[in-house]
C-alpha cells in the first residue's frame, strides 16, 4: 500500500510539471489590455506559443485608424532576453489607408516605471525594412526605423463568460404580456472586449425576423418588429461574440397582450 502511495504521489508530481508550462505561458507579462495612441490593444497568447494584439478600442497609428477587432500585432514571440519580437500591421497612408500586406518588424518589452507600475514599450520599423528593433532591459532601443511608443497597462485580459450574459444582454422582462408594436433589446459591451458580431432574432411559429441594430456608445440597441406575428407567443434569441472571441448567448420567451391577426381571423373576432 505504501509503495502504491509513493507511485501515486510521483504520478501527481509529473502531472503537475506537465501543466506548469501552459500556466507559465498564460502568466506572460505581455498579456493584458494596453493603451495605445488613444485606443486600446489586448495582447493574448495563442495555441502555437505566439501572441497577438487585437484592437479593442479603435486607435490611430501614424495617419490611419485601426478599427476594433483588427489583429494589429502578429507573430509575437518571446526572446531569450525577456523582450518580444513580431510584426505590426501597416496601411498605405497615401492611398486612402489601404492595408499593407507586408508587416513591419517590431519589438515589445514590459518595463517598470519609477512608481512601480508596468508599461509596454513598442518599437517599430517600417514595412520592407530588414532592421529588427530591439529593446534592452533598461528600456534602450536600437534598430527602430519608425521610433517607439509607450503604453500603460489598462487591465488583465477580460474574462467574458456565458454565465454573465445578463450583464451584457439586457432583454426586457417577460413577467407581463407585451403590448407594444416594437421591442428593444439593449446590448452592453464588456469592458476591454467589446462585441464584434451581434445577432438578435425573433421567432413566432414559422416566422423568423432579424432585429435592426443601432450603434450606441459602449454597445448597441436591437429593434424587433412585433406587428403581424402568427402566434400570441414568440422567442427572442441573442448571439453576441466579442472581438477576442468570447460568445455570449441569450434567449427569452414572450407573449403578446392581444391575439395576433392570424388567430383573430380563425376565431372570428375583430380588433385588438
Amino acid at each position: 500500500m505504501r509503495a502504491r502511495g509513493r507511485i501515486t504521489v510521483a504520478l501527481l508530481a509529473l502531472l503537475t510539471l506537465a501543466v506548469l508550462p501552459s500556466a507559465a505561458a498564460a502568466a506572460s507579462p505581455i498579456e493584458g489590455v494596453w493603451s495605445f495612441n488613444g485606443g486600446q490593444v489586448a495582447v493574448q497568447a495563442q495555441d502555437d506559443g505566439t501572441f497577438t494584439g487585437t484592437v479593442v478600442v479603435p486607435t490611430k497609428f501614424s495617419e490611419c485608424f485601426h478599427p476594433a477587432g483588427e489583429v494589429m500585432w502578429t507573430e509575437i514571440r518571446s526572446q531569450p532576453d525577456g523582450s518580444y519580437a513580431g510584426l505590426h500591421k501597416w496601411y498605405f497612408a497615401d492611398s486612402g489607408c489601404v492595408a499593407n500586406p507586408t508587416g513591419g518588424l517590431t519589438a515589445w518589452r514590459v518595463l517598470k516605471a519609477a512608481d512601480g507600475s508596468k508599461f509596454l514599450r513598442v518599437c517599430f520599423s517600417a514595412p520592407g525594412s530588414s532592421s529588427q528593433p530591439t529593446i534592452s532591459a533598461d528600456g534602450k532601443s536600437q534598430g527602430a526605423t519608425f521610433g517607439c511608443s509607450d503604453s500603460t497597462r489598462i487591465s488583465a485580459l477580460p474574462d467574458v463568460k456565458q454565465s454573465d450574459a445578463r450583464k451584457y444582454l439586457l432583454l426586457p422582462g417577460n413577467a407581463n404580456c407585451i403590448g407594444r408594436k416594437k421591442m428593444r433589446v439593449r446590448i452592453k459591451d464588456p469592458v476591454g472586449d467589446p462585441f464584434e458580431r451581434i445577432s438578435v432574432k425573433l421567432r413566432s411559429g414559422k416566422v423568423t425576423r432579424r432585429a435592426k441594430l443601432k450603434d450606441r456608445p459602449h454597445g448597441a440597441i436591437a429593434i424587433l418588429n412585433l406587428r403581424g406575428l402568427p402566434r400570441p407567443t414568440f422567442t427572442v434569441t441573442v448571439n453576441a461574440t466579442t472581438v477576442l472571441g468570447s460568445g455570449v448567448p441569450g434567449k427569452r420567451k414572450y407573449r403578446l397582450c392581444s391575439a395576433p391577426a392570424a388567430v383573430r381571423a380563425r376565431s372570428g373576432t375583430r380588433g385588438w
